[in-house]
């Protein structure tokens, strides 16, 4: 399909100007979300196991374990025909999604003995944890590959890995201080810096998409400002007060849940933004000037 030879300058996709949120992908904003948490519960773990911390391990671990099942459950409801999950491993030569569905089945396979050493107190504990941590950050930057595809302009960038890592780190540390393993004000500190690094990331993306002259990534930046401008100020609001805020204020276990809470609640806002705000590569414009903007 091309477009006729003359056409006014001005012209502009229709489509691109009346902008509407797509697809919200519910169970992949759960399932993205909780498995992040739960990688970043286990680096956290593990980090905290090699500073020499060893009260609370096995029962983080646990939970942790618990929270990633939870979101590979989640995961199979996106599927129209969730027996047949398991063909997703043919393609792990050559699919990002098949080599993340391998890498988080292995992940899963590996904290679960993770977690019965910790909780056993094993000596060899320590090298599993390693092998949990690798396996769940290689099945991270796997998930953040997915979305890296010409056809989401918004979701094609670098900082789409950098911000799905971010996540996991931050819901981590959080998740780790709320049931109380490890020094509480060490873990505090971490969040605070993980959630300012996060906050600074979302906003050179939506800088990013505004500045931008493709008219996709200019579109997305627009609805943030407009149509979904409340629940973007919202969730970078969540991110500031449940990252940042109560754990610099106080340490106390009860404010230590709120804000996991509250920053898990800004990340499943932030993650469903992820998936509305993408507008989709228009077929015309390649062949719309910069004028169309």
């Amino acid at each position: 399909m091309t477009l006729p030879s003359a056409l006014p300058p001005n012209v502009r996709p229709v489509d691109l100007l009346h902008i509407r949120t797509a697809e919200p992908h519910l169970p992949l904003v759960v399932m993205t979300v909780l498995t992040q948490l739960s990688v970043g519960a286990f680096a956290t773990i593990w980090l905290l196991q090699l500073l020499g911390v060893s009260t609370g391990l096995g029962v983080g671990a646990l939970t942790s374990l618990v929270v990633g099942a939870t979101a590979l459950a989640a995961s199979t409801l996106h599927l129209g025909r969730p027996v047949y999950a398991y063909r997703a491993l043919k393609m792990w030569r050559r699919s990002w999604l098949s080599r993340e569905v391998l890498l988080f089945t292995a992940f899963a396979v590996v904290a679960c003995a993770y977690a019965a050493a910790l909780w056993l107190r094993l000596p060899f504990s320590t090298a599993v944890g390693a092998v949990t941590v690798a396996l769940g950050a290689g099945g991270l930057t796997a998930s953040g590959c997915i979305y890296r595809v010409p056809s989401r302009p918004a979701w094609n960038t670098p900082l789409t890995i950098v911000q799905f890592n971010l996540t996991a780190a931050t819901l981590g540390t959080l998740f780790a201080a709320a049931l109380r393993t490890g020094p509480p004000e060490w873990l505090a500190i971490a969040a605070a810096t993980l959630g300012g690094a996060e906050l600074v990331v979302l906003a050179l993306r939506f800088f990013r998409m505004s500045a931008s002259d493709t008219v996709e990534l200019q579109a997305s930046a627009r609805l943030l400002a407009s149509t979904l401008s409340r629940w973007f100020v919202l969730r970078g609001a969540l991110l500031v007060i449940g990252a940042i805020a109560i754990p610099l204020v106080t340490r106390q276990p009860v404010a230590l849940v709120i804000a996991c809470a509250v920053a898990l609640v800004g990340e499943l806002l932030g993650r469903y933004l992820f998936f509305v705000s993408a507008v989709p590569t228009h077929m015309t414009a390649p062949y719309i000037g910069s004028e169309a903007a």
